[in-house]
């Protein structure tokens, strides 16, 4: 908290100058224990104590106060609530191209992730301005992989796994390696599995951990065939009604914080996995042949993906130029 209370006190934000209170109801759709949830009470908790308390804001987790996954960021626009954290892909209704970093072996870990938004960091802030909200900072998920009840190492062991896909290139992707995806909403999936009515779920090692998986299922392939990333948005016209002072405060912070938060993404991935083996499940890894069915797979899936969102193009393209792919 110390580094805080330096800022505070070099942009001239202490509690005594404070001439008012505006107070942000900020949304995510992540349980409390989930590590979204949990950055994002540390980040509210550092604007009120950067700005002396002059900006308060309220974290709101799971869901509680009515915003969806997939309306964080029509609630930012509208209004509804003043900030939410937004998984980019569960946006793309508002805009396509807000699902690019779902296309497989385009970005896959955190290095990769950091030198994409480079390119389309200015096409997010674009998107976002549209939209009535200012992008704060990001926060990458650990990357996807598949949970079975038998082993998923090979290629024929992936044929016809009836598993539920997390978004519509998951579903593409899975079927092109020759499993059988299904859709359902994420609160299915526990009696689903129980009764057999799925094999599998592809999500990630935090989302299995916050799923107790383990419950219903044995083995876990961590695949990473994609890494996608959350961003924290914030109304622009309540960001705009603050001052100048608290706009550069909440600006340094989030500048200062994401990279501590990517860390806690990173440190999440290998802890959450190390739940999974606590808990019985068994980490299996890809053999050459479902590596060579994941390659194949997923480059094609791109082509498609640029003609449904074409103002993604020269992002991609640029992106994909710059390292190699």
């Amino acid at each position: 908290m110390k580094h805080l209370i330096i800022t505070a006190a070099t942009l001239g934000l202490t509690a005594g100058a404070a001439t008012a209170q505006t107070t942000w109801d900020f949304s995510t759709p992540w349980p409390s224990g989930n590590f979204i949830a949990q950055t994002s009470v540390e980040f509210a908790d550092a604007v009120r104590e950067a700005t002396g308390g002059s900006v308060d804001i309220t974290v709101h987790t799971g869901g509680e106060i009515g915003v969806t996954a997939a309306e964080s960021l029509s609630s930012v626009e509208l209004g509804i609530v003043q900030m939410a954290s937004a998984l980019l892909f569960l946006q793309a209704g508002e805009a396509p191209a807000l699902a690019m970093d779902t296309l497989p072996y385009l970005i896959q870990g955190q290095e990769e992730m950091r030198e994409f938004l480079n390119f389309a960091g200015p096409l997010y802030d674009e998107i976002a301005e549209r939209h009535n909200q200012k992008i704060l900072y990001y926060i990458p998920w650990p990357s996807p992989g598949v949970y079975s009840r038998s082993p998923i190492a090979t290629a024929e062991d992936m044929a016809n796994q009836r598993i539920r896909a997390f978004n519509a290139a998951s579903f593409e992707f899975l079927s092109n390696i020759g499993a059988s995806p299904l859709e359902m909403p994420w609160g299915d999936v526990p009696p689903a599995l129980a009764s057999g009515a799925i094999d599998g779920v592809a999500t990630s090692s935090s989302s299995g951990v916050d799923g107790r998986l383990w419950q219903f299922t044995s083995y876990f392939n961590p695949l990473n065939w994609s890494t996608s990333a959350e961003a924290v948005t914030v109304n622009l016209d309540a960001w705009n009604a603050l001052s100048h002072e608290e706009r550069d405060t909440i600006e340094q912070l989030a500048a200062e914080m994401q990279p501590q938060f990517w860390a806690v993404s990173a440190a999440e991935d290998d802890g959450k996995v190390d739940i999974l083996v606590e808990n019985g499940i068994t980490v299996l890894e890809a053999d050459d042949s479902l590596r060579a069915a994941m390659a194949e797979g997923g480059r094609p899936m791109w082509d498609a993906f640029l003609e449904r969102a074409p103002e993604a193009r020269p992002v991609i393209e640029a992106y994909a130029e710059h390292m190699g792919k």
